[in-house]
């Protein structure tokens, strides 16, 4: 087969992927909600045809060369979406999660409502993974507290989206944590160790504002929901502190630096074992739970929300765009027109400047999220684009990972066209505008990234 001459992508041709994935993507996924790795499946065929039928290359090398090097290096991460199905699941059937929850909601009092409101809400996404079930949950039940104490639902929402979203950031089970460690290459509990740095600066100084406007408050909580989830749950589940067990595991192994996959598959047979022993649920009973999630009915409709998640299944559109993004990202890379875009970027903006690279990388984060309201796309274009860069100025890629999350992540759910604004909005009761001034860590971790970047605080370099 003889070889084709292949042409050097010019910055012109470089930029009309970028181009068409941008008005696909904010078509497709901003305005029509369509499936955010189809849309990357066939910005991909784009590529394809400008690769083979302008540049030169053939699908052979496109594949062997560009696209399964770039599978390769995602399988840890896919393996890592694979298995935390399962473990959420195996965790609801043990009472694990659901024991968590129960021990948060007694922490409430009045006069700092939106402070436990936030921990509690954060124990909640944290152990679940989910910032959309937290605010499903408990962040309705919490709602309902602040009306009758008087709260401006505002600030009660922006508490509430706060907490919900920390686990989203720092979960060891969240998808958009894997997925910002995959996007960067880095094992997920380095990720987490970074984000550690931006995110709890964040999170008390929040904590801190809403303890002040709540000396302001006074009267007396509503139970009635509140006693109504406690009760749903002791009814459902043996509620016994051993439960505790499989998350102190997964916690005291990833300390002792075991790799994250056999972490997890710890965590998970611990977890079936309680779930058999300490719950009596059957073995088919586990392993359908770690399949396609949790079957509990309940009398409360608010806890089976909580309670039906998880298995291998839910996991399927995570790693479908996994994989749709680095067919992309693959193309990209071997065919030059990535390098190009990020050589007028290096010369034009960054300038060997390390704070310039955070600040681009994150103002990337930030528009795409802006343009296509997807949390997914917000941490994948400015983890792939940006991640040579990286290695270039040998920054190590848990700080790249963090910058993602810190612009992606909890910034979406304050854009008001957004899935998770619009989700937030209904789901609460309260407009995006006026809970996001109040939604404190979702923008404050953004702003102490950029001050890192040019500080140099927190921005590890590799040694050698």
């Amino acid at each position: 087969m003889n070889q084709k001459t292949k042409r050097q992508p010019s910055l012109g041709i470089s930029l009309l992927p970028i181009i068409f994935a941008i008005v696909l993507l904010v078509y497709g996924v901003g305005i029509l909600r369509a499936n955010a790795a189809i849309m990357l499946l066939l910005i991909s065929m784009f590529v394809t045809f400008i690769s083979v039928f302008y540049l030169g290359y053939s699908w052979e090398e496109l594949l062997n060369n560009g696209i399964r090097p770039t599978i390769d290096r995602a399988m840890g991460a896919i393996l890592i979406l694979m298995m935390v199905g399962p473990l959420v699941g195996a965790w609801l059937i043990s009472g694990t999660i659901p024991y968590f929850i129960y021990l948060g909601l007694q922490i409430l009092s009045p006069k700092t409502f939106l402070v436990s409101a936030t921990i509690l809400c954060s124990i909640s996404s944290i152990m679940t993974g989910t910032s959309w079930g937290t605010a499903a949950t408990l962040g309705v039940a919490l709602m309902g507290v602040a009306y009758g104490l008087g709260i401006p639902l505002g600030i009660a929402a922006g508490a509430i989206v706060v907490g919900s979203y920390l686990g989203d950031k720092l979960s060891p089970i969240s998808d958009t944590t894997i997925l910002a460690a995959a996007t960067a290459e880095v094992d997920i509990f380095d990720h987490i160790k970074s984000m550690l740095w931006t995110t709890l600066p964040a999170f008390i100084i929040s904590l801190i504002i809403y303890q002040i406007f709540s000396f302001k408050i006074s009267g007396n909580i509503d139970y009635t929901k509140i006693n109504q989830l406690l009760d749903g749950i002791a009814a459902t589940f043996r509620l016994n502190p051993v439960l505790l067990l499989p998350p102190i595991v997964v916690f005291y192994l990833s300390y002792k630096k075991v790799p994250s996959i056999p972490a997890l598959w710890i965590g998970t047979v611990i977890a079936m074992v309680l779930a058999l022993t300490v719950q009596g649920a059957g073995f088919k009973e586990v392993i359908t739970a770690m399949y396609s999630g949790g079957n509990f009915k309940t009398p409360i409709p608010e806890l089976d929300k909580l309670l039906n998640r998880g298995g291998i299944t839910s996991m399927v559109s995570s790693i479908a765009t996994v994989f749709m993004a680095y067919i992309f990202a693959g193309e990209m890379e071997y065919t030059g027109m990535l390098g190009k875009i990020l050589d007028t970027i290096k010369d034009s903006f960054i300038k060997g400047k390390v704070g310039n690279l955070i600040l681009s990388t994150s103002l990337t984060g930030i528009i795409t999220g802006l343009v296509t309201g997807n949390s997914y796309l917000s941490i994948i274009v400015p983890g792939r684009i940006y991640q040579p860069v990286f290695k270039e100025y040998k920054i190590k890629l848990n700080v790249l990972s963090r910058t993602t999350e810190d612009s992606g992540t909890v910034v979406v759910p304050l854009i008001p066209w957004s899935a998770a604004g619009v989700y937030m909005t209904a789901t609460l009761g309260v407009p995006t505008q006026s809970y996001a001034p109040w939604a404190i860590m979702c923008y404050l971790g953004f702003i102490i990234a950029w001050i890192y970047g040019y500080t140099g605080k927190a921005i590890w370099k590799e040694k050698n």
